[in-house]
């Protein structure tokens, strides 16, 4: 499991450290879960399941990484116009906008894991409400424009 989880973490995109602040847990507990010390709690494996990775494939290495996978072509990155939102590209794209949103100064003012918890928030929001990639990536749209006007 523990390679597993250090895939997951990877492929958000994060530290040990970053990963661990958004989950909510401590460093050296998501260290213990990548070094197979320690499990990861019910807790833990449902806010990655809301991140939309497959709990059975987390514990067993069976099935898809993601529960909803969408297949991705090299030419464009939300072409999927089925019922899938795929969490985890949702969650990235909103990361790296908001990223580009707050300036360090703003950030400092801020607990440490807000950009991360924010992007968290966002992503269920629209995944809640899209049906498709292409909806939630206009959803995406229209919440970074009301981010940055709450924000002015």
């Amino acid at each position: 499991m523990e390679e597993r989880l250090k895939k997951i973490r990877e492929d958000l995109k994060k530290t040990q450290k970053e990963m661990s602040a958004f989950l909510g847990l401590g460093e050296i507990t998501w260290q213990n879960y990548e070094r197979g010390i320690s499990k990861p709690k019910l807790a833990t494996m449902e806010k990655l399941a809301l991140l939309g990775y497959n709990i059975a494939w987390v514990t067993t290495g069976h099935g898809n990484m993601l529960v909803s996978c969408v297949k991705e072509d090299n030419n464009s990155d939300f072409t999927n116009t089925g019922a899938n939102v795929n969490k985890s590209k949702i969650f990235n794209l909103l990361l790296n906008q908001l990223e580009e949103i707050y300036t360090k100064e703003e950030l400092e003012q801020k607990p440490h894991n807000f950009i991360s918890m924010r992007a968290f928030d966002l992503t269920m929001n629209i995944v809640n409400l899209a049906d498709s990639d292409v909806t939630a990536v206009n959803m995406v749209k229209l919440m970074l424009m009301e981010e940055k006007n709450k924000k002015d």
